[in-house]
Formats: C-alpha cells, sequence, structure tokens
C-alpha cells in the first residue's frame, strides 16, 4: 500500500496537478470474522491506522499464513478512531445479521454505517428499501457502495476465471458461485447519482466518510533506533546475535568474522 501510494504521488508530482487536485486516497481493510461480522474498517487518524495494524496483526499471528482469525472481542477491543461500513448478507432479512449489525451499531456509534449495493439480481428497489429502513431502525446510516471487483466491465471474463481458481473447478463448473451481471465495475459518479436516486442522502454520505477520515500514508516515518545499550550500533548488535545464533546451531564450525561494515558505508 506505501509502496502503491508512492508510486501515485510520483504521478502527480511529475505531471505537474496541483496538490488541491489530487484524489484523496482512504486506506482501509474488509475483516471478515469467524463469528459472521463483516466489515470495512476505515482508519480517521493516525491513531485509527495503528489500531487497525495492532488488530490485523492479532489475526494475522492466530491463523495460517496468508489468512486472519477475527472475532468480535478483538474488533472491540481495537474499534476505538475506526469507521466500520457493516456488509449485509445476500439474505438482509436474517436475523442473525440484524444481531450483529445492532451490536456494531452499539460498538461503533456515529461511526458505523450499513453499505447498500445495486447487485442487479432483479429485486435491487426491494434490498435498498429494506436495508433503509433496518440501518434507522438499528440508529447507523445507509451509504452507497459498489462492492467492485474489477474496474472495467470487460474484465467480467478474468473475473470468472479468477473465481473458478479460488474453488478449485472449471468456469463452467460455477453455475450461481458466478456474478448475475458483469456490473460489479467502477462507475462514474453520475451513474451512481442514477442508480441510488431514491435514495440520495447514501451517496452524501460517501463525502461524508472521506471528510470524517484524516489519516494519510505521509504521516508514517520509520523509526530506526540509532544506537542500543552500551553504545552498540544496529549493525554491531545484529552481526553479534548471528554469530551467537550460528554458534548454537553449528557449535563445529570455524567462527570466522567478517570485518562489520559501518552504518556511513551501508547502502
Amino acid at each position: 500500500m506505501v509502496r502503491a501510494y508512492a508510486a501515485i504521488k510520483e504521478f502527480y508530482e511529475d505531471t505537474a496537478i496541483p496538490r488541491e487536485s489530487w484524489i484523496k486516497l482512504l486506506v482501509g481493510a474488509r475483516i471478515e470474522t469467524r463469528d459472521g461480522y463483516s466489515l470495512i474498517a476505515y482508519p480517521m487518524d493516525l491513531d485509527g491506522y495503528k489500531r487497525l495494524s495492532r488488530l490485523l496483526t492479532v489475526g494475522n499471528r492466530r491463523a495460517a499464513k496468508g489468512e486472519c482469525d477475527l472475532t468480535f472481542d478483538d474488533l472491540a477491543q481495537f474499534s476505538e478512531g475506526l469507521i466500520a461500513i457493516v456488509l449485509p448478507p445476500r439474505k438482509v432479512d436474517d436475523p442473525a445479521f440484524h444481531d450483529r449489525l445492532r451490536r456494531l451499531a452499539r460498538l461503533f456509534g456515529d461511526r458505523c454505517y450499513l453499505a447498500g449495493s445495486m447487485l442487479f439480481r432483479g429485486d435491487d428497489a426491494k434490498r435498498l428499501a429494506y436495508l433503509d429502513n433496518l440501518a434507522t431502525q438499528m440508529k447507523v446510516r445507509l451509504v452507497a457502495t459498489n462492492d467492485v471487483h474489477y474496474h472495467i466491465a470487460g474484465r467480467r471474463a478474468l473475473q470468472d476465471v479468477v473465481t473458478a481458481i479460488r474453488l478449485t473447478c472449471t468456469v463452467e463448473e460455477l453455475g450461481f458461485r458466478r456474478f448475475a451481471s458483469a456490473e460489479r465495475h467502477l462507475k462514474a459518479p453520475e451513474e451512481m447519482a442514477r442508480l441510488f436516486r431514491k435514495h440520495p442522502y447514501a451517496i452524501e454520505r460517501i463525502q461524508e466518510i472521506v471528510e470524517r477520515c484524516h489519516f494519510s500514508l505521509e504521516q508514517l516515518t520509520y523509526q530506526y533506533p540509532v544506537m542500543y545499550e552500551g553504545g552498540e550500533t544496529p549493525q554491531d548488535k545484529l552481526v553479534r546475535l548471528t554469530l551467537a545464533g550460528a554458534g548454537e546451531r553449528y557449535p563445529n564450525a570455524s567462527r570466522t568474522r567478517s570485518p562489520t561494515r559501518s552504518s556511513a558505508s551501508s547502502t
């Protein structure tokens, strides 16, 4: 993410686009917990980003590589400073989902939103009306989302191939596991406004979330310690610990120490 942001920043600077015209990047993470909670978390400030990073670290340490194992209790521990956009399941009238949404609303308070998307399944109007009523009932706010999986409609075929790989089957065997249409792509603001014309406040809340999030990757600074105890430099300590570990692992090997490069000569 940091490298991607650096590339975007370099593009803007090389093209001499005024900074006030730069697109604001919101950094966040989609979280799926073991006990059924599904949401997108956005840090509002640097402290919120630190808590989100710690939350993901907890989940990554608990699970196998490439996976993340979290629970609602973990969310509760690191929720401060985060905005939550709750992602509804396909069956929005599921009582279990209502219970989870209620708990998230209590946890995040006015930082809790409920996502509404046009999924082109034939029941979009009914689904959005239900979610809008549910948001009012739970005292959260409906926000328009797009559930994007590819940038243009022409990438639908590639999405099907990737889905088949993930599910270890052929594209022909996907069946109803494929998306019903090629509409899971990025849409222009005018198109989003048209799709949510009966719920314009859901569009307005996108900007509301953008304005509430003040964190930027530019706030991150790498702080490397200059000196350790006893005046030992980081390089000296690394060499010492490496040789000590090598001595324990290979007790019969010769221990010829190579010269230590000074920090001034490092590249």
